[in-house]
């Protein structure tokens, strides 16, 4: 019995497959630089991950929060959650599922090595060196306040903006 002839000539497969990949990666690259173009010029908002911030388990954190022998009885200082994000968890009362704070380290005019700092003898916050007239209730009242709740026992911040 014959064998039918192979008439697919690898070569040109080869090719087809090499120019479909130069072109696909041409059009990523473009799409990648129009929308990074896009958003230098403030045209689109890239919310790049999810602005929920899971802070951890609200018993435990508020144990930690309050010991002193644990972070001091000082709240909580969060830095690096992107755009300049620092900030403080606080926990206010005696029941761990309520009295979350979460709220910027710094005014929103402020520049980024301004930031308030917790002073446990006067129990509030005041400003550092470079911006020591600031001064703030234990509660973050003043500064940019972040939407807290309890979700299945932790303490979660939608950290937006």
């Amino acid at each position: 019995m014959p064998i039918a002839p192979n008439r697919k000539n690898p070569a040109n497969q080869a090719a087809v497959i090499a120019i479909a990949g130069v072109l696909g990666a041409v059009a990523i690259a473009f799409l990648l630089t129009r929308i990074a173009s896009q958003a230098s010029e403030g045209e689109i908002q890239l919310n790049i991950g999810d602005d929920k911030f899971f802070v951890g388990d609200a018993e435990d954190l508020a144990q930690k929060i309050d010991d002193e022998d644990v972070f001091g009885g000082d709240p909580l200082l969060i830095s690096g959650l992107g755009n300049d994000r620092d900030v403080y968890v606080q926990h206010i009362g005696e029941d761990p599922l309520a009295g979350w704070l979460v709220f910027a380290v710094r005014p929103d005019d402020a520049t980024r090595d301004c930031f308030v700092v917790w002073d446990r003898d006067r129990s509030e916050f005041v400003g550092n060196d470079v911006c020591p007239d600031l001064v703030y209730s234990e509660d973050g009242r003043g500064l940019r306040q972040y939407p807290v709740e309890i979700i299945d026992g932790q303490v979660v911040a939608t950290i937006a903006g």
